[in-house]
């Protein structure tokens, strides 16, 4: 009898000892999902139709991104997501005429991120390539007697920077703010207009 409650003793160590190694190995590594929201602000720079004249200019709008990841360790992990910008939208009067210009991003991107456990736990870094494309409705008209609607977009390849800060609320879930540099909206545009944006975001990650 001794020895069959040694027996079941060791078997009850080992698998307390195999659960907490195994729930070691599920903090440090797996599959993630999250969602973030924020404010965005376009920089744009191109040449103002109705003038001919170069501008620049920086508007205000709202943000969405879901992502999906993989962390490796407590430090390195590779994240996949869809980012959706609001509208950034410009007017201009001229007597009579009225020019509205009305822009909106959806992009894709994959990025790597570095998590700091030490110094400051919790800080991060992120560094990416992303396709993104910016869908643009312009209006033309004068009220009574004149209207012209265009629409287009461009579509291509840009890169972000950002930082963070990530702390756990649970064991599985996270929550976490961040600034993010979008650069080349749009890609290469072919008047030598540049968009870019400034993403200010803060949500919540699931670990698996």
């Amino acid at each position: 009898m001794k020895k069959m409650r040694l027996l079941v003793a060791g078997v009850l160590l080992a698998a307390s000892s195999v659960s907490t190694w195994a729930q070691a190995v599920k903090s440090d590594s797996g599959v993630y999902i999250g969602i973030e929201g924020g404010m965005n602000t376009y920089h744009v720079s191109e040449k103002d139709a109705p003038s001919n004249r170069n501008y620049s200019d920086s508007r205000n709008a709202g943000a969405l991104r879901a992502l999906i990841g993989y962390r490796f360790n407590p430090n390195f992990s590779v994240e996949a997501s869809y980012l959706s910008l609001g509208n950034f939208e410009r007017e201009l009067v001229r007597g009579a005429r009225r020019w509205n210009l009305k822009a909106n991003t959806d992009a894709f991107d994959v990025s790597a991120i570095y998590k700091f456990t030490q110094f400051v736990p919790g800080l991060f870094i992120r560094g990416g390539l992303m396709n993104s494309t910016v869908s643009v409705q312009i209006v033309d008209e004068i009220p009574g007697s004149y209207r012209s609607t265009r629409d287009y977009s461009r579509s291509g390849n840009g890169y972000l920077l950002g930082l963070g800060y990530e702390f756990d609320l649970t064991s599985n879930w996270s929550a976490n703010a961040s600034f993010t540099r979008l650069q080349r909206l749009g890609g290469s545009w072919n008047d030598e207009a540049t968009v870019n944006a400034s993403l200010y975001s803060a949500g919540v990650k699931y670990r698996f």
